[in-house]
């Protein structure tokens, strides 16, 4: 597996998908600071407002 990206966190949280992949899974990543997640990781982001976003919750409906 490659390696994901993960930064401090800023409290400015807004996870979005992007346009590539890692490993063959959409690859999303947080706007705020620039770290990176895909469905296999055992954590789960939140944007600033502490919701999980709906892009997320597609992802880890296919856990």
């Amino acid at each position: 597996m490659n390696q994901l990206a993960t930064h401090a966190c800023r409290s400015l949280c807004s996870w979005h998908r992007t346009p590539r992949l890692l490993d063959g899974m959409p690859l999303l990543a947080c706007r705020g600071c620039g770290s990176q997640w895909v469905r296999t990781e055992p954590w789960t982001p939140i944007d600033h407002t502490g919701r999980i976003p709906d892009e997320v919750r597609a992802e880890l409906r296919r856990r």
